[in-house]
Formats: C-alpha cells, sequence, structure tokens
C-alpha cells in the first residue's frame, strides 16, 4: 500500500513536471506570452465573456446528464443534477487525471440508485461522456472539411483529418453494433458482483433503443455548449488581437486541443492543449497568426476554472446530505427496472 501511494506521487511529480517544461517551451517559442495572459486575464470584457460562456457550457452539459438520466427513468430533480455537473467539471479541472470528478459523481449516484440501479447510473455516466467526446469529433470534422485544401497541403494535417473522418464515421457503428448485441452479451453474463453490473448496463442500452429521440437531442444540447465555447474562445482572442475575423480555424483547433487535454501526460492537459491549439492555427492560418495563441486557450481554461469553483460548495454541501432517491419510471416507452437476482 505505502509502495501504491510512493508510485502516484511520483507519477503526479512527473506529470507536473512534463506540464512545467511544456509551458517553458512554448514561452521560448511564443506560442505563450506573459505578457498578453496578464492583460488579458485583468481585462473585464474579456472575463466577463469568458465567464459567460464557460457557465452556459456547464450549465448545457448539465441540462445533456437529465436527459440521459430520463432515458434510463431516474427522475433527478434538475438541480441536484446541475450541481452534480458543477463538482464534476471543478474536480476534472483541478485534480489530476481527467476522470476525477466522474468518478466522484458516479460514487454519488450509486450510493442513492440502489443494487438495480447501479448498472443504468454507470451508464448514462459512460454515455454522457462519450456524447461529448463524440460531439467534438463532429464539430472538428466539419471545421475540418470547411477547410480541406490547406490541410490536404501537408502529411500531419492529412493524418488529422484522416482521423477525424474515422472516429466520426465508426463511432456510430460502434454503438449500433453494442446497442444489437446488447440483449446477447448482457444474458451471458453471469449474476454476480461486478459482471451483474455490466449485465444491467446492457439492460440500460436496451432502454436507450427505445427512446432514441432523446439521445439524439442530447448531442445536439452538446453540440451548443461546446458551439457557445468555441464562439466564447474566438471572441478572447480577438480582443486580444490575436485572430481574424474568420472562426471556421477554431472550430477545429478548439476541439482538437480539448481531446489533447485528455492524454495523461500533464496534469489537465496544461500546456498540451495550448501546444495543440496553437499547432492547428498555424495550419488554417497565416504563420504569423499563430504567434502567442495558445494564450487565449489558457486565459480560457483558467476562467473555465474559475467558473466551476461552485462545485466545491456542492462537493462541501453534498458530503452532509443524502441525494434524492429517484421515482420510478413512468415512461411507457422505457421498459422497467427489476433486480436480477443469482
Amino acid at each position: 500500500m505505502r509502495a501504491d501511494w510512493r508510485v502516484q506521487w511520483l507519477w503526479r511529480v512527473a506529470k507536473g513536471a512534463v506540464a512545467a517544461g511544456m509551458v517553458w517551451l512554448l514561452l521560448q517559442q511564443g506560442v505563450l506570452d506573459l505578457g498578453l495572459l496578464w492583460a488579458g486575464s485583468l481585462s473585464l470584457p474579456i472575463v466577463v465573456v469568458g465567464l459567460l460562456c464557460n457557465v452556459t457550457m456547464i450549465s448545457l452539459g448539465a441540462v445533456r446528464w437529465f436527459i440521459l438520466l430520463g432515458s434510463q427513468g431516474m427522475r433527478l430533480p434538475f438541480a441536484w443534477v446541475h450541481g452534480m455537473t458543477y463538482l464534476t467539471v471543478c474536480f476534472n479541472l483541478l485534480v489530476p487525471g481527467s476522470i476525477g470528478g466522474d468518478a466522484l459523481r458516479m460514487g454519488y449516484l450509486l450510493r442513492q440508485g440502489g443494487e438495480e440501479r447501479q448498472g443504468a447510473a454507470i451508464f448514462t455516466i459512460l454515455l454522457d461522456r462519450s456524447i461529448g467526446l463524440y460531439t467534438l469529433f463532429c464539430i472538428a470534422l466539419v471545421a475540418a472539411l470547411a477547410n480541406a485544401p490547406v490541410l490536404l497541403a501537408g502529411l500531419p494535417s492529412r493524418i488529422l483529418l484522416l482521423s477525424l473522418a474515422v472516429a466520426v464515421l465508426g463511432a456510430p457503428l460502434f454503438v449500433l453494433l453494442l446497442l444489437w448485441g446488447a440483449d446477447r452479451w448482457s444474458s451471458r453474463l453471469a449474476q454476480q458482483g461486478w459482471q451483474r453490473i455490466l449485465a444491467q448496463m446492457g439492460e440500460a442500452a436496451r432502454r436507450v433503443r427505445q427512446v432514441k429521440g432523446r439521445l439524439l437531442v442530447a448531442v445536439l444540447v452538446s453540440a451548443l455548449a461546446q458551439g457557445i465555447e468555441i464562439i466564447g474562445l474566438w471572441w478572447i482572442a480577438r480582443q486580444m488581437g490575436l485572430a481574424s475575423s474568420a472562426i471556421d480555424p477554431f472550430f477545429l483547433a478548439a476541439p482538437v486541443a480539448w481531446v489533447a487535454n485528455l492524454l495523461p501526460i500533464a496534469p489537465g492537459g496544461l500546456g498540451v492543449g495550448e501546444a495543440a491549439f496553437a499547432q492547428v492555427c498555424q495550419w488554417l492560418q497565416p504563420v504569423d497568426a499563430g504567434v502567442a495563441l495558445g494564450t487565449p486557450f489558457l486565459i480560457n481554461r483558467l476562467l473555465q476554472i474559475v467558473a466551476s469553483l461552485p462545485g466545491l460548495w456542492v462537493y462541501l454541501a453534498a458530503r452532509h446530505q443524502e441525494p434524492p432517491a429517484p421515482p420510478l419510471c413512468t415512461d411507457p416507452r422505457i421498459p422497467p427496472m427489476h433486480v436480477t437476482r443469482p
């Protein structure tokens, strides 16, 4: 146990060193500018608009999860779902690792779900994460196709375009295969321990097939949230004089950078996202337009942390409260939950 604790801390220190090295390198290359960072962080219009865009994005994320919970017949109060979403974003940004907040909200959801709801609870969180990621790929692919002549000029950008196309076209096929086989693989699992939870997740997948419209609405809400965030990022860059009137490069650069943030090589992807964002912008704009473009991305990252801070209050309050138990599903299109006993 003590050795595991030391390994975890060594890993965190290593990721912190990678982040520090990345930031130092970006400063040396001019991708980050401390003067612009300070000026942008103290600009009232940038702070206000940035916070509003980030708050809107987080709140729409709560709407998306609320829709997915409803698809499983879990009628939780929206205020609770909204608070848990802030808690998730806050811990994802502040705690090393990209799934800390998701693990925490999963724990709170499982506390009140009971055995018969464990699989559905886990399924909604995994589906929520997957929809958010898939929407990013879709937005990036549309922007990439709009800039295809430029991207096809270089090998790295061609690889990016091909990767986006494979992800966007391949993910729905995988999901359809998973939903089609849900009856088979869930019924063959043994009914004990973690295998029972997987069987319940199979039942949750079957429920989604009954209400496919809700899944589409969740995707549209996710696209709206991320679109608002990208527009806010472009506006910040415009206010700092680092972006032209063309906004489509940001609809490719921002999703790619946010996906890069998920790479577990630096805390929260610090430095990695900024580098990816600036690189894609340099592909799509004149070379000099990419200079210091990592700076507005870093400012938006800081504003996102500030916008998510209510999640800390939610965490402190939730420690002393029992989350509300959802009533039984009343939607006739959603099969009722049941406990499968061994």
